[in-house]
């Protein structure tokens, strides 16, 4: 593919198109350890909160809070609600999900639990048995600009002595 002036690229039929540079074994690395991880064969409970990434490969129970992403294996299990930024299920997951940005629901996922994300995606082949609520992120109201809202409604809205 050759590039043209504007930014776009021309594909030439017959050629292949150039392939990115393989990651070095350091950059692996270092990708695999921005993760906290519940290794396969690993059987935890209790109450977990985390500002790393978290990446479930064993079995879990009991409560899942994270900053960062949350990655329930195929050979993970999940029995405890989770909230985290996102959430991507490969793996089995019993609890209620909650997530910031998105839940993604893989073929080989399953999900028994309600869902409350701004973007939720099933594939084709997952399971999902529950209640969803999704919404648009918006930017909160500050206490200050909530009360000056509320009297500018206020001073709109006609008095029963102005109408009467």
């Amino acid at each position: 593919m050759a590039t043209r002036p504007g930014g776009w690229r021309s594909i030439r039929i017959g050629t292949t198109a150039p392939t990115p540079p393989p990651q070095a074994p350091a950059e692996i690395a270092k990708a695999a350890e921005d993760f906290a991880r519940i290794e396969r064969g690993v059987e935890m409970s209790g109450r977990l909160v985390s500002e790393r990434s978290l990446r479930v490969e064993g079995e879990f129970r009991g409560e899942i809070e994270c900053g960062g992403a949350v990655i329930v294996t195929d050979t993970g299990a999940v029995e405890a609600p989770i909230r985290a930024r996102t959430v991507e299920i490969f793996g089995a997951v019993v609890g209620d999900v909650s997530a910031g940005r998105e839940i993604v629901i893989h073929p080989t996922g399953r999900l028994h639990g309600d869902v409350d994300a701004p973007s939720f995606v099933v594939m084709r082949g997952a399971f999902f048995n529950g209640k969803t609520r999704m919404y648009r992120p918006e930017r909160s109201l500050a206490p200050s600009d909530a009360t000056t809202a509320e009297t500018t409604a206020d001073a709109a809205a006609p008095s029963a002595a102005q109408v009467g």
